[in-house]
């Protein structure tokens, strides 16, 4: 196998290696990565070339990682359980891989990445991982969130209420929107049912952005959502609430799928107010 520096340096270990084979320290320590994810992924998109992604969720997650790296035209999905296999018989094989580049680890969560990435510095290679998964690659802002406002129904007045919490608090502090259960639904597009401003004959507008109004004094949702949303607000739709109502084809545009760890991340590490 296309082996790397012998180096077990933490989860980021650097790139560039110095005399006889010894890795070049950066002043960058694992903790600190950690603690600073937006670094992390600065580093990963300004410098793709001393990065392999690799896609270690295995089948039964579903969702597999999009993201690719300018160079990378792909990223190979081996999942964890066959990773480790290839490790022990030492024929782990990479498209594209050069040594001297970093492996980068991704799953949905960070759990399987982590692991992963430590069995290949076990192995040899210089591996880090996102520790957040999927979600910190598609909406890092998520992951410092102020606030998270978190909705589960399709009330009128909770949902307004909601919305208008995100916007207003957007202004002052990164807000997370997280939608779970029925609500997922109030994101769905409204191409097929909305036309001219006019709704489709048996179409109950009040499951929609656009029709889940509690009134005056209250703005509009959409309008609403649309400021929130604009101005730097991230909306999450839980992925197996959004399966559940058999509407993942029909998410609107602005909106990213979390996983539940997502969520208890969230919700233990920041401010929350629940609508529920």
């Amino acid at each position: 196998p296309v082996m790397c520096s012998t180096s077990k340096l933490g989860n980021l270990a650097p790139a560039d290696s110095g005399p006889a084979g010894v890795a070049v320290v950066e002043a960058v320590s694992a903790a600190w990565v950690k603690s600073s994810t937006w670094e992390m992924l600065r580093r990963l998109k300004s410098h793709p070339h001393k990065y392999y992604l690799l896609d270690c969720t295995e089948g039964t997650e579903g969702d597999k990682v999009e993201a690719t790296l300018e160079g990378q035209s792909t990223v190979p999905c081996i999942p964890l359980g066959r990773l480790l296999r290839h490790l022990c018989r030492e024929e782990l094989e990479l498209e594209g891989y050069s040594p001297g580049q970093t492996l980068v680890t991704m799953c949905k969560t960070g759990v399987r990445a982590r692991i992963a990435a430590e069995e290949l510095i076990k192995a040899g290679y210089k591996a880090t991982y996102v520790t957040r998964g999927l979600l910190e690659w598609n909406a890092p802002a998520a992951t410092k969130a102020g606030l998270v406002v978190s909705i589960s129904g399709m009330e009128k007045d909770k949902v307004s209420l909601a919305v208008s919490a995100c916007a207003t608090s957007q202004k002052t502090t990164q807000t997370v929107l997280a939608v779970i259960a029925s609500a997922v639904q109030l994101f769905r597009k409204t191409d097929d049912v909305l036309v001219d401003g006019k709704w489709k004959e048996g179409v109950n507008k009040e499951e929609y952005l656009e029709g889940c109004w509690a009134g005056e004094p209250f703005q509009q949702t959409i309008a609403l959502w649309n400021t929130f949303r604009e101005n730097g607000g991230v909306t999450l739709l839980c992925t197996s609430c959004v399966k559940n109502k058999g509407c993942e084809d029909n998410m609107r545009d602005g909106t990213t799928f979390m996983n539940l760890p997502d969520l208890l991340r969230m919700t233990h590490e920041s401010k929350c107010l629940s609508f529920s």
